[in-house]
């Protein structure tokens, strides 16, 4: 027997397609959702002040030690002082009508495990050695009247090398008296005066020449005799001191008396 199908059927059996269709696409479009959801727009904050990046502490410079072993001082005391300070003094109307202001100051050292001099009447250089296990400490000191109407001052008579003393730790040390003050030291041809405009001398010494003579070859050291005022009438130069080998600067001390003025000491560093 031949099944026939009526025009109901066929709608019946379409509708029942076209429903599990819609199924199918609910089922699928739910677990699409779960897997990857839309994202979600971030909220951006609205009026709000951003932190501000701090400012970087400034590196510090290191205070030189020298600033910090260095007190100020009043260059009209007595006492310690350091390299580079004056000692001064002042005496009103020293003759009546006249002021004294003067002052000394040890403004350099050095250290030489030796050193090389010249004979100006043989024309050559010698190199002069320290006694065994010792070198030495030099010290520059300029000693000033100060002012600049030299006809106008007491002047007054200086202080030399004499005046000067070395203390070494607990010893006192007298300034060398080997060297010849009219033989020029060679380490020391560009060591100037405390204003530059000479090569220092030996501390209360001035080289003239006198013309030929065998035994200077034409120089003499002559002592500086009265100052006055003005930076070209100072005394200024080195001083030679012979001390231990192992000597640092803290072991040593200028010491400096100066009479009826007063006395000073120079440390070193």
């Amino acid at each position: 027997m031949i099944e026939r199908y009526s025009g109901q059927d066929t709608i019946e059996s379409l509708g029942f397609a076209f429903a599990l269709l819609l199924i199918l696409c609910g089922v699928i479009f739910i677990f699409l959702w779960e897997s990857d959801p839309v994202p979600i727009a971030p909220v951006i904050p609205v009026n709000v002040t951003p932190t501000p990046i701090p400012t970087p502490t400034p590196r510090q410079t290191p205070t030189a030690l020298e600033a910090i072993l260095q007190k100020p001082i009043d260059p009209l005391i007595h006492g310690e002082r350091w390299e580079g300070q004056w000692f001064k003094w002042y005496r009103p109307d020293v003759s009546g009508l006249k002021d004294l202001d003067a002052g000394v100051i040890a403004y350099r050292h050095a250290w030489l495990d030796n050193y090389t001099w010249y004979n100006p009447s043989l024309g050559q250089y010698f190199k002069q050695e320290p006694t065994k296990g010792n070198r030495y400490f030099v010290v520059w000191v300029h000693e000033e009247l100060f002012g600049t109407n030299s006809t106008n001052d007491p002047g007054m008579f200086p202080f030399y090398e004499t005046a000067f003393r070395l203390q070494v730790k607990d010893k006192l040390v007298e300034a060398d008296t080997v060297h010849n003050p009219v033989c020029r030291i060679l380490e020391f041809d560009h060591k100037y005066d405390l204003y530059n405009t000479i090569t220092a001398p030996p501390f209360g010494w001035f080289i003239k020449q006198i013309g030929w003579n065998p035994e200077t070859g034409g120089y003499a050291a002559l002592r500086v005799g009265e100052i006055r005022m003005g930076k070209g009438n100072s005394v200024d130069g080195y001083i030679l001191f012979e001390v231990p080998k192992n000597t640092m600067p803290e072991d040593v001390m200028l010491l400096g008396n100066f009479a009826r003025f007063g006395s000073a000491y120079w440390r070193f560093e």
